[in-house]
C-alpha cells in the first residue's frame, strides 16, 4: 500500500473526507464537519508544493484551514490521536482523578497522612513476583501483541488501588492513555457489551465508540476494567459459563493487534473453572494471558520497625493484622494515637471504627454518638444486602436514611439549639456524606462504603444479630469475614455461627476460607470434594477428618498434617512451607503428586501404596491409560474415530479417582501418555489435550484393552 493511501486511510478512520487531490499528487485536502465548526487539513506530499490557492479556496468556503507537511502514516496517526483525544488535557484529568482518589483514602487519618502504594506479595503466572503488580503490567504494556492481564485479590486487598496505580503509571511513563472503568458503578445494564460502550462514551464523550475501539486495538488506549466480578452476580445471570462467556468474548474481540486489557477481580469460579481454561485454549493463538494474584500484605511493608515491635510486645497476633485498611490506619495515625491503640491489641479493629466515627462528629458537626452512627451504617448495610447493591445514587441512600433511621436522625436534631436545628433532610445529607460512605469524591452521585473492610464490618453485625440470616453473595460475605478475621476468637466464632446456615450454598473454596479465617480450622463437610489455589496457614489438616478430597496448586504454611484424619486425599502440585506430619497411622491412602516442600515432608505424607488388582502390571497400565483416554471423546462419539470436537481436561480432574483407579495411578498414567506423545500438556493452567497428530497410538491403546 502506498504512503498516500495509508494517509488517506488514517484520516478516514478519524472521520475526515478526502475532498481534493491535486493533479500531480503534490497535496491532499481532508475535510471534517464537527457540528458548528468545519475544518480542512491541507497535507503537502511534496515539501515544495504551493498550497496558497487551496488555502484560499477552502477558507472562502468557510473551513478553518491548517497546512501540514506530510509525515509518515505512523506519525500522522499519532498526531491525529493526540489531537482528537486531547491527550495532554486527558492526562491532566487522569492525574487529578488519581489525586482525589488517594486523598479520599488518607484524609480521615489527618492532614499529615500521605498515600503510598504498598508492595504486597503476589504471584505472576504461578511464580513469585519481584516487582509490584502495576510494574509487571507496565513492563509488558509496550509489547507488539494483545495481552489480557488478570489481577486477582480477595475482598479489600488492593484491587482498586492497583487499578488506579496502573492508570497512574501509564499516564506518567508511557504515551498511552488508560480507559479506566469502575464496573461497580454500572449495575443497571445486564449486557457487558453495553456496559463497555457506556464507559467508552463516558470517558471520551465527543468521539465515536468505533474510533476508541480502533485505538484500543492499535495499543494507544489500554483498558482497565476494575471490579469485573461485580458483573458476575448469581442474582442476575446464574453460574453457567455459557451465560458468562459472551462477556469474555466481548473482551476477546478487542484483544487484537496490540490491545492491552487489564481486569481486576475477586477470585471467582468464572476464572478458576475448567470452562474458562478451555475458553483460553480456544484463543491460545489470539492473545496472551498474564495472571497476577495479590496475596496478603506483609506487615513490615506498611509499618516501621518501632511500631511493629510495640505491637509485638503487646501480645498482638501479627498475622491477623494483615489487612490493608487496618495497616493504613496503623501507618497513618500519629504517635500518640498509635501508643493508645497498641495498649489494647484485641480492640484495634474497634478502635479503627471509633476513631473514624469520632472524627466524623467534628468534621461535619454531626451531633450523633458513635453508637448511633454505627446503627445508621448497619441499616444501610442491611438495605444493601436485601436489595443486592454495593453503591447507589445519593438520592436513594438519603431515602433509605430517612425511612430506616428516623430515631437516630431525630435524636441528633435534638442536640442542636432551636435556632440552629437542621431539618431531617439536612441530617440525612450529612450522613450520606459520611467518611465511611463517601466512596469517591469524583463520583458524588454514587454512595457506597469507602472500603470493603468497612462494608464487611456492618454486614457482619447484621449477620450476627439475625439468627436466621441466609445469603450466598460473596460481595457481602467475603468482606464480612475479612473484617472479622483480625478480631478476638469469641467475635470470630459468633460470625462463623451466623454464617453456618449459608455455608451449604457456597462453593468449596469459599467454605474453606471462611472456616480457616474465622475458626482456624477446615469445615467438617469436605468429603468427596476438591479445591484449587487455596492458601492455608497454621491449620490442622485432618482435623476434622478428610475423606476423598483433592487439593490442587495449594499452598500450606506452618500447617500440621494429622495422618489418622487423612483418607484418600490427594495433593496435586502443592507447596508446603514449615509444615509437619504427625501421628502413627494413616486413615487411608494419601497421594502427593508433584509439588515441593521445605523442609521435606512429602516422603512422610505420601501413603500411596497401590493396591494392584489381579492383573499383570503391564495390563494394568494399559487399563489405566484407556480409562484416561476415553475421557477425551465426547459422549456418544465412537472411540475408533477422531473426536467430534477438541477436548481439554484439567490435570486436577483427570487425577480424581475414576474407574476404581487411584489418583496416583491416574497421575502416572498421564505421565506415560504425555511421554509417549499421545497426550499434550497445554501452555496454560495444567490443561491436558489429546494429540490428534498421534491419534493412531491412542487407537492402539483403546483397541488393546477393549
Amino acid at each position: 500500500m502506498s504512503t498516500k493511501q495509508e494517509l488517506v486511510n488514517a484520516y478516514k478512520r478519524y472521520g475526515f473526507i478526502l475532498a481534493r487531490t491535486t493533479v500531480n499528487d503534490d497535496a491532499l485536502v481532508f475535510t471534517l464537519k464537527t457540528g458548528y465548526f468545519d475544518n480542512a487539513e491541507i497535507i503537502k506530499l511534496n515539501p515544495n508544493a504551493s498550497t496558497d490557492d487551496l488555502f484560499k479556496e477552502f477558507s472562502a468556503a468557510g473551513y478553518a484551514c491548517t497546512v501540514r507537511d506530510a509525515k509518515t502514516p505512523e506519525l500522522a496517526e499519532e498526531q491525529l490521536f493526540n489531537g482528537f483525544f486531547s491527550v495532554e488535557l486527558t492526562r491532566a484529568r487522569l492525574v487529578e482523578e488519581y489525586r482525589r482518589f488517594t486523598s479520599t483514602l488518607v484524609r480521615p487519618y489527618g492532614e499529615k497522612a500521605k498515600y503510598e502504594y504498598i508492595k504486597a506479595p503476589y504471584n505472576i503466572n504461578g511464580k513469585e513476583g519481584e516487582k509490584t503488580p502495576p510494574e509487571e503490567v507496565l513492563s509488558r504494556i509496550g509489547e507488539d501483541r494483545p495481552i489480557l492481564f488478570l489481577v486477582e485479590a480477595a475482598a479489600g486487598f488492593g484491587k482498586t488501588c492497583t487499578a488506579q496505580e496502573i492508570a497512574r503509571l501509564l499516564t506518567a511513563h508511557t504515551n498511552l492513555l488508560p480507559l479506566y472503568a469502575e464496573l461497580s458503578r454500572n449495575r443497571q445494564a445486564r449486557i457487558f457489551r453495553y456496559i463497555l460502550l457506556d464507559e467508552i462514551d463516558r470517558t471520551f464523550p465527543l468521539l465515536s465508540s468505533g474510533l476508541v475501539q480502533t485505538e484500543i486495538k492499535n495499543g494507544r488506549i489500554s483498558v482497565i476494567l476494575d471490579g469485573f466480578d461485580e458483573l458476575l452476580r448469581k442474582s442476575e445471570d446464574g453460574e453457567d459459563f455459557d451465560k458468562k462467556e459472551p462477556m469474555l468474548e466481548t473482551v476477546s474481540e478487542l484483544l487484537t493487534g496490540k490491545a492491552k486489557i487489564i481486569i481486576t477481580t475477586r477470585r471467582t469460579i468464572l476464572f478458576d473453572g475448567d470452562e474458562f481454561h478451555q475458553w483460553l485454549e480456544r484463543h491460545t493463538n489470539d492473545f496472551s494471558v498474564v495472571r497476577i494474584r495479590i496475596q496478603e500484605p506483609k506487615i513490615n511493608d506498611w509499618l516501621n520497625y518501632d511500631r511493629i515491635e510495640l505491637l509485638k510486645n503487646s501480645g498482638l497476633n501479627m498475622e491477623a493484622m494483615a489487612n490493608p485498611v487496618l495497616l493504613s490506619y496503623l501507618r497513618c495515625i500519629d504517635d500518640q494515637s498509635f501508643n493508645q491503640v497498641s495498649q489494647d491489641p484485641e480492640g484495634i479493629v474497634q478502635s479503627y471504627f471509633e476513631y473514624m466515627l469520632d472524627r466524623e462528629r467534628e468534621r461535619q458537626d454531626l451531633r450523633m454518638t458513635i453508637e448511633m452512627q454505627a446503627r445508621v451504617l448497619c441499616s444501610i448495610a442491611e438495605d444493601m444486602i436485601l436489595n443486592g447493591y454495593t453503591a447507589e445514587e445519593r438520592d436513594y441512600i438519603i431515602k433509605v436514611l430517612l425511612e430506616k433511621c428516623t430515631r437516630e436522625i431525630d435524636a441528633a436534631r435534638n442536640q442542636y439549639s432551636s435556632s440552629d436545628k437542621p431539618s431531617r433532610e439536612e441530617i440525612a445529607n450529612k450522613l450520606a456524606s459520611h467518611a465511611l460512605l463517601d466512596r469517591s469524591a469524583a463520583e458524588s452521585t454514587k454512595i457506597g462504603f469507602v472500603n470493603e473492610f468497612s462494608l464487611g464490618n456492618y454486614v457482619a453485625e447484621n449477620i450476627i444479630c439475625d439468627a436466621e440470616w441466609l445469603g450466598d453473595d460473596p460481595r457481602f460475605i467475603e468482606p464480612a469475614v475479612k473484617s472479622y478475621s483480625p478480631r478476638t476468637q469469641t467475635s470470630r466464632e459468633k460470625l462463623f455461627e451466623g454464617l453456618k446456615g449459608s455455608l451449604p450454598f457456597l462453593d468449596t473454596l469459599a467454605r474453606i476460607e471462611i472456616a480457616a479465617d474465622l475458626i482456624d480450622s477446615l469445615p467438617e463437610d469436605l468429603e468427596n470434594g476438591a479445591v484449587e489455589g487455596v492458601e492455608l496457614s497454621s491449620i490442622e489438616i485432618g482435623a476434622p477428618k478428610l475423606t476423598s478430597f483433592q487439593f490442587s496448586d495449594a499452598i500450606f504454611k506452618n500447617c500440621k498434617f494429622i495422618k489418622s484424619g487423612l483418607n484418600n486425599v490427594t495433593f496435586l502440585n502443592c507447596k508446603f512451607f514449615d509444615c509437619v506430619v504427625v501421628g502413627e497411622y494413616f486413615g487411608g491412602p494419601v497421594y502427593v503428586l508433584g509439588g515441593t516442600s521445605s523442609p521435606e515432608i512429602i516422603s512422610q505424607l505420601n501413603n500411596s501404596q497401590t493396591k494392584y488388582k489381579e492383573a499383570p502390571a503391564d495390563d494394568l497400565e494399559k487399563l489405566i491409560e484407556r480409562s484416561i483416554l476415553k475421557r477425551f471423546w465426547p459422549a456418544g462419539d465412537p472411540l475408533d474415530q477422531k473426536p467430534s470436537r477438541p477436548i481439554y481436561k484439567p490435570l486436577k480432574h483427570l487425577c480424581q479417582p475414576f474407574d476404581d483407579f487411584s489418583s496416583a495411578e491416574l497421575y502416572h498414567g498421564i505421565e506415560r501418555l504425555v511421554k509417549a506423545g499421545v497426550l499434550n500438556e497445554m501452555s496454560r493452567s495444567n490443561l491436558i489435550a489429546l494429540n490428534l497428530e498421534e491419534l493412531t497410538k491412542a487407537h492402539v491403546i483403546l483397541e488393546e484393552t477393549t
